[in-house]
This record gives structure tokens, C-alpha cells and sequence, in this order.
């Protein structure tokens, strides 16, 4: 915590540094120097049966603590950490090595995290604040960003991968990357599946907020989505899309909360939706765009 800046920065530097330790050979320790993204483009086939054995390789609980890493602090690996899961049961050595490879990112960037900041224009002691009716903490920070994205079917098994990310205060409080349950069978369905999982989650946080009175319950969310199809049918009438009967309960969850005025769409360039980094691999100068958008430069 840097009381004069008005920062807070989490990293997992001890946590990586004995997984690695305990994991990694010293020459991989070396090679990780020129690891640069987590994952490459090129995707993991299944199979099955198990071809790594479990003495000479334990995946299942090198995975277990790279997804504990994932889960709170690191999510520029999320993606990465999610599809070696999907292999748990029958790991071969194409997937050990991916599962090193995000290790050895991780090592080479081991001091990364998160990084919240405030306005230090506005002090806590200012009195005056609370004589106004405002909370001394509340200022233009405050304020939820919310980025939904989804790929299309690109498992597989044909299911799609929901990304979001909800930034508060220059830093994400929460992210998911995951696939979906069902078989999407548009572009479309699959960005609403994944904008009806972003929404419910900011709503939690909104009314989190306002309970600690940093934020104003009336407000609407403004959910940052890439797909104009997406928009259109959320703001559009059920009857005008009659091409939706597969998921209109979801569809319509989404109408009514745009009607009720908690939530708004916004569109967002793909170059710009930080919720692509969730839901595919990205390579080389975009990832590095991506990961210090969220997590901020190293």
C-alpha cells in the first residue's frame, strides 16, 4: 500500500516462485526469459486416455494451483488455465507442456498484479465531504466498467467461451473465462449468454457499492459489448426478433433491465473490449495490450 500515491498492488511473487520452483528444471527457468504469452494460438487436442502418468508428471495439481493463481490475482492466465482444464483427465505431453509454458510466463512475470488507485485530490479527513451528503470516497473512480465478450464455438465440442471483466478503480475486482454450458447456435446467442452472466455480476457489485455508499443505486450500468446484434435485440423488443425463440428467456431477462434502466449497452471496437483477452488466445503485442490495460504495465 503506498499511502502518498494512493495505490494498492497484490501480486502472487511467492506463490509463483515455489510452484515454479518445485515444477520447473533450471534450464526452463532460463527459457522463460523468452516466454512473452501464456498460451499459443494453436489449440489442444483431447484424449483418451491419460499418456503422462501421474509420477512423472502430477497435472491435476499443477493445474489445481495455476487455476488458485488465476483466480485471484492473475487473470491474464485465465483463459490459458481454462483450457488445460478441460484435459484433467487425460493429460498427454502436448498438455504438460502447455501447463510449463504458463508456468513459465508466470515466472518470467512473476512480481505482475493488480493495481487499484483513488484520487489523492480528495482527502479522507476532508469533513466537509460528509456535510454535503457524499461519502469522502466517493469520487469519478467509483465507477463500474463492465466488458462482456464470448468467442463462437470455438471448442471442440463446438460450446463457446464467455470472458468478462469488471474493472473498479483502474484495477478488475472480478473476471471469468468460461465455457459455456450449452451449444450456442449464433454469434449472437452466444454473446447474450455471456452478457446475461456480466450483468448479473455488476448488478451484485452496484448494489455492494451502494451499501457502502460509494455508489449511486439509480445509475445504470454500462455493459461495453462488441456485437451490434447483441445490442439491437436487448434494446429491441421480443416480437421484432423472432429468430430468438431458442434463448428468449434470456433475451428478455436482458430486455428488462434495460427497460428498468439498471443496465445500458454501449458498443466497444473489438480492439477496445478487454473481455477478448478472456475468451481466446491472443499473441505477441495485443496480449501485452490487453494485460496491462487490466493489470497496468509492469
Amino acid at each position: 500500500q503506498d499511502l502518498k500515491n494512493g495505490t494498492v498492488k497484490m501480486n502472487m511473487e511467492m506463490a509463483i516462485t515455489k510452484l515454479a520452483g518445485a515444477v520447473l528444471s533450471p534450464e526452463e527457468k532460463r527459457k522463460a526469459e523468452g516466454v512473452d504469452t501464456p498460451m499459443v494460438a494453436c489449440g489442444l487436442q483431447k484424449q483418451s486416455s491419460r499418456t503422462v502418468p501421474k509420477e512423472e508428471f502430477d497435472y491435476l495439481s499443477v493445474v489445481g494451483s495455476l487455476l488458485h493463481i488465476a483466480n485471484c490475482v492473475r487473470c491474464d492466465v485465465a483463459y490459458a488455465v481454462g483450457v488445460l482444464a478441460r484435459h484433467a483427465a487425460h493429460p498427454g505431453q502436448s498438455h504438460v507442456r502447455a501447463a510449463k509454458r504458463v508456468l513459465m510466463y508466470l515466472y518470467r512475470t512473476r512480481d505482475l498484479g493488480i493495481t487499484y488507485s483513488r484520487d489523492v485530490s480528495k482527502s479522507k479527513k476532508e469533513l466537509v465531504m460528509f456535510e454535503r451528503g457524499e461519502h469522502p470516497l466517493n469520487n469519478s473512480l467509483n465507477n463500474l466498467q463492465v466488458f462482456s465478450d464470448s468467442d463462437y464455438a470455438a471448442d471442440e465440442t463446438k460450446r463457446s467461451t464467455t470472458g468478462i471483466v469488471i474493472m473498479l478503480n483502474g484495477g478488475p475486482i472480478a473476471w471469468t473465462s468460461t465455457l459455456g454450458k450449452t451449444v450456442a447456435t449464433s454469434t449472437c446467442e452466444a454473446e447474450v449468454n455471456a452478457a446475461v452472466i456480466a450483468s448479473k455480476e455488476a448488478i451484485h457489485f452496484q448494489r455492494l457499492l451502494f451499501d457502502l455508499s460509494l455508489a449511486e443505486e439509480n445509475e445504470p450500468l454500462t455493459i461495453q459489448e462488441d456485437n451490434a446484434a447483441c445490442i439491437a435485440q436487448a434494446k429491441s423488443g421480443l416480437s421484432h426478433v423472432r429468430n430468438a425463440k431458442h434463448y428468449q428467456v434470456k433475451l428478455r431477462f436482458l430486455q428488462q433491465l434495460v427497460v428498468d434502466k439498471q443496465i445500458k449497452f454501449e458498443y466497444c471496437p473489438t480492439d477496445e473490449q478487454l473481455a477478448d483477452f478472456f475468451t481466446k488466445p491472443l499473441e505477441g503485442k495485443k496480449f501485452i495490450t490487453f494485460r496491462d490495460a487490466i493489470l497496468g504495465p509492469r
